[in-house]
């Protein structure tokens, strides 16, 4: 015969053991699906690589149009960013070194800042991009540039850079984590 005392006291701890196994198994759904959902992005990334630069024409900060036809000629470096992207403020000095050591005449640094796609406010945007200080030029992207690369459902999977030859032709996919020597290494 069970003593009831001991049947009762067993019952919180039950509850409690089945309270960890479900929370054990939502992490573990959690965590497949976000394996899942990097993996697709990554492919989403890595297709565009020998892929041409679409043709666009976007403005930077100055309100200049920046076309593509304009970057011609040059290595480009295209590096996606956004306001509230842990990422982008982790790569923030290594791209401001970069910016510094590259020669424009045969490096042209661009970053593509996401913000409007992801329908931030102006305030939002513009607290980012005083606090990033980029002195490299900055185009603000819109939905159809985004999705040219790899799907505007997804900007805000940031900081992402690709890397195109002279003649405009992706050679180089890079999304974070990736360092300043990684960078240096991608350049054609």
């Amino acid at each position: 015969m069970q003593n009831p005392e001991s049947s009762a006291g067993s019952a919180p701890v039950k509850r409690l053991l089945y309270f960890f196994a479900a929370l054990a198994a939502l992490f573990v759904v959690y965590q497949s699906a976000m394996w899942g959902i990097r993996r697709y992005t990554s492919g989403l990334i890595d297709d565009v690589a020998g892929r041409e630069l679409p043709d666009f024409s976007l403005r930077d900060l100055e309100g200049r149009t920046v076309t593509r036809d304009s970057l011609l000629g040059r290595t480009i470096v295209l590096n996606f960013f956004r306001s509230k992207c842990h990422g982008c403020r982790e790569e923030r000095d290594d791209i401001v070194r970069l910016a510094r050591e590259l020669d424009p005449d045969e490096v042209a640094l661009v970053g593509i800042m996401v913000d409007r796609v992801q329908g931030f406010p102006p305030e939002v945007t513009a607290r980012t991009l005083a606090e990033f200080g980029y002195e490299h030029p900055v185009l603000m992207a819109d939905e159809a540039f985004v999705d040219a690369f790899h799907g505007a459902g997804w900007s805000q999977i940031t900081p992402i850079t690709y890397i195109a030859d002279a003649k405009g032709v992706i050679v180089a996919c890079l999304r974070y984590p990736y360092t300043v020597d990684d960078l240096r290494a991608a350049l054609p």
